[in-house]
């Protein structure tokens, strides 16, 4: 400040027309700024340098470390994505398998139950087979012992009645009509 002040008044001394003299004062003060400056910048160098190189070499290392940790857990990542993708690849494989053995499974269980079907078919078709030729020969037995019965009944009238031919085939035709109704 003493400096500005110094040159303010120095230009107020100056002949009129004229801005800066380059007197002997004037070099002498720009000496002493010269010097200042280079003292300055000496000590702040001596002083700083040592400490900003060191804080710039820890910084440059720090930041060094963290692209180097930040490389590191990428590839750990795309690792692991490949892992999963291996484990989705294999689950879905499995899934498969799974799904093909349950299918083979499921026909497999459903060719037991079409073959125990039509076994059970076969076997309600024999039975009904065997009822009906068992019903068959019942209905053939009792006709024969009606058809007896019809012709004791018819010998019985014969018997009572020696009748003549006309009366024997009118007495069976009766006798028929009796056993188709019944």
């Amino acid at each position: 400040m003493f400096q500005l002040c110094t040159i303010a008044l120095t230009g107020a001394e100056l002949p009129p027309g004229s801005i800066l003299s380059l007197d002997k004062k004037l070099l002498v003060e720009m000496l002493v700024y010269i010097i200042n400056i280079s003292l300055l910048t000496g000590v702040l160098a001596f002083l700083l340098y040592k400490p900003v190189k060191k804080f710039m070499a820890q910084r440059k290392e720090r930041i060094a470390a963290e692209i180097e940790a930040a490389q590191k857990d990428r590839e750990e990542a795309l690792e692991l994505k490949e892992q999963y993708e291996s484990l989705i690849a294999d689950i879905e494989t499995e899934r498969e398998e799974i799904l093909h053995a349950a299918y083979k499974k499921a026909m497999e269980r459903s060719d037991q139950m079409l073959f125990a079907a039509r076994r059970e078919a076969e076997n309600v078709y024999n039975r009904a087979l065997a009822e009906l030729k068992t019903e068959k020969e019942n209905m053939a037995d009792e006709m024969k012992r009606q058809m007896i019965e019809i012709a004791a009944m018819m010998a019985g009238r014969f018997v009572e009645v020696s009748v003549d031919r006309e009366t024997q085939d009118r007495l069976i035709a009766e006798a028929l009509a009796e056993w188709e109704e019944s």
